[in-house]
C-alpha cells in the first residue's frame, strides 16, 4: 500500500477521514485501505489575555490516506462528500478506468519518509506557530514559479516562522541563494 494526499475544504477533514472509514466499512474495502491521518496537534491560543488549548491542522485541507491503488478504492475516495480531488505530480496525467470510462488524473504519491516525519512530528510535538512543512535542509526542490522558473535548486535553509526556504540555484556553473516562498517550489520526485 502507498500513501496518497486528498484535498477537502479547510476545516472540513475531520468529516472526510469519517466518511471515508465509514464507506471503507459499509462497502467491505479494508483490505484495500490502511491507515488514514488527519495530521493535528493541540496548541496554546491566546485571546483577549486568556489561553485555551486547540487543535490545529498542520496541513489544512489535507488528509492522508493510505491505499492499494485501483480502480475500486479511487471511487471510493472520490466520491465521498468533502473530498475534492487527490494532489497530482506535476502535469495531470489522465487515465480512464475500464469498469466506469472516467478519466481520473494521477493522485500523488506521498513517500513512507514524509509520512514517518509526520508522525513524528506529532509524537514530539514539533510545530512552528504557523504550518509545519516537510521541506528539509539539503533536499532537492524545483522552482514552479518567478524568475527561476523550471530550475531545480537545493535548499540550504528553511523559514518555517516565514514559511520561506533559502535555495541554492546553480547560474552559470556557480551556487547563487535565492529566497523563495513555500508556494513557489514543490519537491523533486526521487
Amino acid at each position: 500500500m502507498k500513501w496518497y494526499a486528498i484535498h477537502t475544504q479547510s476545516g472540513e477533514e475531520s468529516k472526510l477521514k469519517n466518511a471515508i472509514e465509514q464507506l471503507i466499512a459499509e462497502k467491505g474495502m479494508q483490505e484495500s485501505f490502511g491507515e488514514i491521518i488527519v495530521p493535528e496537534v493541540e496548541i496554546e491560543d491566546k485571546k483577549d489575555g486568556k489561553t485555551k488549548i486547540v487543535k490545529k491542522n498542520l496541513y489544512p485541507g489535507y488528509v492522508f490516506i493510505q491505499m492499494e491503488f485501483s480502480e475500486d478504492a479511487l471511487l471510493l475516495v472520490k466520491d465521498v462528500p468533502f473530498s475534492r480531488k487527490p494532489l497530482f505530480i506535476g502535469e495531470k496525467k489522465r487515465f480512464l478506468t475500464p469498469k466506469q470510462k472516467q478519466s481520473f488524473a494521477m493522485p500523488m504519491v506521498i513517500t513512507e519518509a514524509e509520512i514517518q516525519k509526520i508522525k513524528r512530528m506529532l509524537e514530539e510535538g514539533e510545530v512552528s506557530g504557523s504550518s509545519a512543512t516537510m521541506y528539509e535542509k539539503g533536499e532537492m526542490i524545483l522552482i514552479k514559479d518567478g524568475p527561476f522558473a523550471g530550475f531545480k535548486a537545493v535548499i540550504d535553509d528553511v523559514k518555517e516562522g516565514k514559511e520561506k526556504l533559502e535555495v541554492l540555484v546553480n547560474i552559470f556553473g556557480r551556487s547563487t541563494p535565492v529566497e523563495l516562498n513555500f508556494s513557489q517550489v514543490e519537491k523533486v520526485e526521487d
